[in-house]
């Protein structure tokens, strides 16, 4: 069973939001599961933990772009929360890597409490503005 159960609820309907959101979560899940298994190569769980930090980077420059060019109001707010999340993505990656000991379940409950907290409040926000509004190209 995954870590995280990927719901409707967890939808802005921003399509390409909701796509990105739900590979974040399948991301987390793989490191989940690599963690309980136990069967994974250190190199592996690495190479996951850089994928999601990239991927995560990826996803708010994006989400960041649309928040922009529409004049949200809470843009200032939103972009605070990516970049903690993405300083301390990119904190925790570095002391697994020089303590592999260290990446435990206390890591992927960060991931996990974090991303749903932000899609189901900080998202929903922008995904109520942006639903009122004409979509950027």
């Amino acid at each position: 069973m995954p870590f995280v159960q990927w719901e409707d609820k967890y939808l802005l309907g921003i399509d390409q939001f909701d796509e990105h959101h739900k590979h974040l979560v399948d991301l987390m899940n793989e490191v989940y599961e690599m963690l309980l298994s136990g069967e994974s190569e250190e190199g592996e769980l690495h190479r996951i933990l850089d994928s999601l930090a990239r991927y995560a980077t990826y996803h708010f420059s994006l989400e960041e772009t649309w928040m922009r060019q529409l004049n949200y109001p809470k843009q200032d707010e939103h972009i605070l929360e990516h970049k903690k999340f993405i300083y301390k993505l990119f904190d925790l990656n570095k002391r697994f890597r020089e303590d592999t000991s260290y990446l435990t379940l206390e890591i992927v409950s960060f991931l996990r409490g974090w991303l749903l907290d932000h899609i189901l409040n900080t998202d929903a926000e922008y995904g109520a503005f942006v639903s009122k509004r004409p979509r950027p190209r």
